[in-house]
């Protein structure tokens, strides 16, 4: 997809965590990085530490006591978000598809996902983007058909979340704890992070970084954005609340446990290397050898890791292949979650009978492995695993008029 020429605006405020704004206020004034860093809490709470953010101007930032010798500095940044909801999808299981234009007239996608029947009512997952487009190939992927067209900054991964909340205060009007997204009180917000039943009041409850894009290709803005999400200051999202997923990038995966203690999540897919290079092209540089050596170096030894398998039908779901993923992940700490295959663009690649994928499932429980079955969510309206960028994505790039 081709970018379309857009109004120059400032540098969006949500590119820069707490580290980064006191960084720019040091660099724009010149005054010491320990006033800088206080400063720069002042400014993110005001601008991101409710639902209805202030204007950004001078009075409103002497109102916060943020001093002069910084305000132009911080004037300087846009805290608008960069992204426009162009589209919003549901899905008769309730799940949400939400479709955003960037500054620069780029695509992508987002999904709202509200818990399953018979699950907790409160607990509300998103799941968002961090590239436009992947490079990564998967043939199961519809976002692969796409191949990359840009990195997101963490701006545009922070917005994502930001205006969802937004979305869901606004189908929650009569929701008075949900107005404050930390709370609705200075006690709830000091206690959130480790108060599951505070959090469980927000709008969204969890953040899945499974969208489009390959989050370890991106890692540097990926680090930015969870910075900022899990900023106290701002939207004070708990690090086990959120988890990053990857196709096993493995000269990334230290990179990325040394730079932030949120969860991660492994696609594995296939439990040999012939199959699973023949549907992610990743495999062929990043081999299981590789990727089960450099986990069991990596994980920090007190964290979980998360492994997701979508079966395909007898492709991968014999008796055999369970025993085999069991194998893999057994010196592990972790959870495998069993996905059937989504509609994709592969149309040999389809899921399996019910009856094969709970014995599969069952095949897998019986070596001990804790197995969580996750089932299909917004098919209806292209929003489940591996169909974003789906059928209504392309229509809008097909229809749209070049622009050379």
């Amino acid at each position: 997809m081709t970018p379309v020429a857009s109004t120059p605006r400032a540098p969006a405020l949500a590119d820069l965590d707490r580290a980064g704004l006191a960084g720019w206020l040091a660099a724009e004034t010149g005054v010491a990085r320990a006033t800088c860093e206080r400063t720069a809490t002042k400014a993110l709470r005001l601008a991101f530490g409710s639902g209805e953010a202030p204007p950004w101007t001078a009075e409103t930032l002497t109102a916060a006591n943020i001093g002069r010798w910084a305000q132009d500095a911080l004037l300087a940044l846009d805290p608008r978000p960069s992204l426009v909801l162009h589209e919003r999808a549901p899905s008769s299981d309730g799940t949400i598809r939400l479709l955003f234009r960037t500054h620069d007239g780029m695509l992508i996608e987002s999904v709202v996902i509200p818990a399953e029947d018979g699950r907790r009512s409160a607990r509300t997952t998103l799941c968002i983007s961090t590239q436009v487009g992947c490079a990564r190939a998967c043939s199961f992927c519809e976002t692969g058909r796409l191949g990359l067209a840009r990195q997101l900054s963490a701006g545009e991964i922070f917005d994502q979340v930001r205006l969802a909340i937004a979305l869901c205060l606004e189908e929650r009007p009569r929701d008075r704890r949900a107005r404050d997204l930390r709370g609705d009180s200075p006690e709830a917000r000091q206690s959130d992070a480790g108060s599951p039943s505070a959090f469980a009041e927000r709008p969204i409850s969890n953040v899945v970084f499974m969208g489009m894009g390959e989050p370890l290709d991106n890692l540097r803005e990926v680090l930015r954005a969870l910075a900022l999400l899990t900023e106290p200051v701002a939207l004070a999202f708990p690090p086990s609340r959120i988890t990053v997923s990857t196709v096993g990038v493995t000269d990334k995966i230290a990179a990325f446990y040394a730079g932030t203690n949120v969860d991660l999540a492994v696609s594995l897919h296939a439990t040999d290397d012939a199959r699973r290079s023949a549907i992610m092209p990743v495999n062929r540089k990043h081999d299981l050898e590789t990727l089960r050596t450099t986990l069991l170096a990596t994980v920090p030894k007190n964290r979980k890791i998360m492994f997701q398998y979508t079966l395909f039908d007898r492709w991968n779901d014999a008796p055999e292949d369970a025993d085999a993923l069991a194998e893999f992940v057994r010196p592990f700490r972790c959870r495998v979650n069993v996905i059937p295959a989504n509609p994709g663009p592969d149309p040999a690649l389809v899921a399996p009978s019910h009856e094969r994928f709970d014995a599969f499932v069952a095949r897998l429980s019986s070596h001990g492995v804790t197995t969580l079955v996750r089932r299909p969510r917004g098919r209806d309206v292209g929003g489940a695993c591996g169909q974003l960028a789906g059928a209504r994505r392309l229509t809008l790039l097909e229809e749209r008029p070049s622009c050379g």
